[in-house]
């Protein structure tokens, strides 16, 4: 397994990841890595662009939706 040396972390960030990781009942070290597991789920903008335009062009009648929801909405009341 490899590991990650963080340099310079201000005392305040670090001492936050400490309190943080002790309310969770975890070490510092698993803290920061669960939070580098989430941050790694989340797609970066251009792949999240990327992606979404690679989908195909959908045409829609935009009266006809505006139509189904002021129906739906109406619906409610």
């Amino acid at each position: 397994m490899s590991a990650i040396q963080v340099k310079d972390v201000p005392q305040e960030i670090h001492d936050q990841a400490r309190a943080r990781a002790e309310v969770l009942g975890c070490s510092l070290g698993e803290y920061v890595l669960s939070a580098i597991r989430k941050d790694l789920r989340i797609p970066l903008r251009l792949q999240w662009k990327e992606e979404l335009l690679k989908r195909p062009v959908v045409e829609f009648d935009s009266d006809l939706a505006l139509e189904i929801l002021r129906a739906a909405r109406d619906g409610e009341r």
